[in-house]
């Protein structure tokens, strides 16, 4: 009976459309402690910490692929995921995020690019809600990001508004020994065990 109650407890959040995009939190994988700042960063609308816009999961699933015999679709196979990927649109991303991120290098806080700069790993977690207001989180443990472009306007006599940035972020599969072989995972509800142990899984715990 207990372990009934217990699974219709999990179980009570069951829509999956999502409202609103909170946050997005992407930790540098640089070999140093999480440390808010410096490679540990949450993009929620804060002043000069950036804000989230847009973000869009893709390869979740992989294509089906059919081998024929006897004149039918005999066997289908679908294992695994696609190429998964996440589109972001951001504003106002730290400068330490991407210099770090993107691993350029730094001269006396001239932070340079070129034939050998070369991404970090980072994991990422998206904060958003259900459409009845409970917290939903997306987590995909390791991949790399690419910002290919900035562009640069001329002020106008009306006030712009800011750019967005275009941020992927392409997914391989965790390597690590709790983890190995996941690319993502979902936490829906308010649970703070659940988020706290996904939280720990992408490398996200802060320093004290």
């Amino acid at each position: 009976m207990r372990n009934t109650r217990k699974k219709e407890k999990e179980m009570t959040v069951k829509g999956t459309a999502l409202i609103g995009l909170k946050s997005v939190t992407i930790c540098v994988h640089d070999g140093k402690t999480p440390t808010v700042g410096e490679n540990l960063f949450t993009l929620e609308g804060k002043d000069n910490e950036g804000a989230t816009q847009t973000a869009k999961v893709t390869g979740l699933s992989s294509d089906p692929v059919k081998t024929y015999g006897s004149n039918v679709a005999y066997h289908v196979s679908n294992r695994g995921v696609g190429d998964v990927k996440v589109e972001m649109g951001l504003l106002d991303v730290p400068l330490a995020l991407y210099t770090n991120a993107l691993g350029y290098g730094d001269d006396e806080g001239i932070y340079y690019f070129g034939a050998d700069t070369v991404a970090k790993n980072v994991s990422i977690l998206i904060e958003s809600n259900t459409a009845n207001g409970e917290p939903a989180y997306y987590g995909f443990y390791k991949g790399q990001l690419s910002m290919d472009a900035i562009d640069f306007e001329t002020i106008k006599d009306k006030a712009n508004e800011l750019a967005t940035t275009n941020v992927n972020f392409a997914a391989t599969a965790s390597s690590d020994a709790a983890t190995n072989g996941r690319y993502g995972a979902i936490v829906y509800g308010s649970d703070a065990e659940k988020l706290k142990k996904l939280k720990g899984q992408l490398n996200m715990t802060a320093a004290a």
